[in-house]
């Protein structure tokens, strides 16, 4: 029995794995586009930004950031939607039922997190480093990662099971690379 639960988990955490590096790709070209567009608002960054860190957290105690969704379309789509999967694809365009200042005041680590004090005060001094821009996103998600793995979070654990973290995370620096970072309205690194 512990095989094919063991089996069925892996094959999840790797289509999660993938999912995650698709997620990066569209973030990246949403990012993209709309510092093209230019006259980039603070909190329109963020929220793109928060998109990616709500729908990766597997504990999903990250706070819901509200995002649209269209169809995916494609040769196979009526085909996955009666397998119940369905088609949807994020739109990664910012939208003012976001609102940046209850984002931040809203609470980001599962409860479990406060049993390990020092863990969660470095979560805690991460937040406030990447609400301040002092840290991108990505080294947020990337402490995020270590935090979880290091204090043994419950679903953290289990669907990043039979997933090497440090390749994990440099696919994801080889997408991230050159994105621009905000560090305070209008100015970039």
């Amino acid at each position: 029995m512990n095989f094919i639960r063991n089996y069925f988990q892996k094959r999840t955490n790797i289509f999660l794995e993938n999912q995650d590096y698709e997620f990066a790709k569209e973030l990246y070209k949403g990012m993209e586009e709309l510092l093209q567009r230019g006259n980039t608002k603070y909190g329109e960054l963020q929220h793109l930004e928060g998109i990616f860190l709500d729908i990766t957290d597997r504990t999903q105690a990250h706070p819901r950031v509200p995002f649209a969704t269209e169809d995916r379309g494609g040769m196979l789509q009526n085909f996955v939607k009666d397998l119940g999967f369905g088609n949807r694809k994020i739109i990664w365009k910012p939208s003012d039922l976001f609102n940046l200042d209850d984002y931040y005041k809203a609470h980001w680590f599962p409860a479990s997190l406060e049993m390990h004090a020092m863990a969660y005060s470095e979560m805690e001094e991460a937040k406030l480093l990447y609400i301040e821009r002092r840290i991108n996103f990505m080294e947020y998600f990337f402490k995020r990662l270590e935090i979880y793995n290091v204090t043994e979070t419950s679903n953290f654990i289990k669907y990043y099971e039979f997933i090497d973290l440090e390749k994990y995370k440099k696919k994801l620096r080889d997408v991230m690379f050159d994105l621009p970072v905000m560090t305070k309205e209008g100015e970039f690194d």
